[in-house]
């Protein structure tokens, strides 16, 4: 099954927004982390990425990369959308002081799969784009505002992602 589009603009629904809500909350970023991390990768491999629904909840897929250090693959279900054809990732680690494993992955690595299409993966550098698909990223989901607000304090800038189409697949 093909990666499903995740449009940025699309309006969300009041089940959506009730989901949000749940998941910005400290009960739900709990479970976001302890259960759902651990559940929704079996979940997208059993319904062939039909769910997690946009409809209902974030949307993501798994990425796999290399690891940086050990050269092993690795998978992560990460939530993702897209800016034109290209799904944008958002290393933001929960508003961590850490950035992700798979960020590293991604710097050392920059071939990957994410739902099983390859692609390669930029760093978003310039100030300018990085805001923007930012922006995009908070309408998608709007804890990531939540994760901005709780790196400012340590200097932490959430890296973003743009993940182009292989050459090779």
């Amino acid at each position: 099954m093909p990666l499903r589009y995740v449009d940025p603009a699309k309006k969300h629904g009041p089940v959506y927004k009730a989901t949000e809500r749940f998941g910005r909350s400290r009960i739900g970023q709990l479970y976001v982390r302890k259960i759902a991390s651990r559940t929704d990768p079996w979940v997208y491999r059993v319904t062939g990425g039909r769910l997690p629904s946009r409809d209902w909840s974030v949307p993501s897929a798994p990425l796999r990369t290399t690891g940086a250090k050990s050269g092993l693959p690795r998978e992560v279900q990460v939530s993702y959308f897209h800016d034109g054809s290209d799904p944008i990732l958002i290393a933001s680690n929960y508003g961590g002081a850490r950035h992700p494993h798979w960020y590293h992955n991604l710097i050392a690595h920059p071939e990957c799969q994410l739902g099983g299409e390859r692609f390669v993966a930029t760093a978003i550098t310039g100030a300018d784009e990085h805001e923007r698909l930012y922006a995009l990223a908070e309408r998608v989901y709007a804890g990531y505002h939540d994760y901005r607000v709780k790196t400012a304090p340590i200097g932490r800038q959430i890296p973003v992602f743009r993940l182009s189409r292989s050459e090779s697949g």
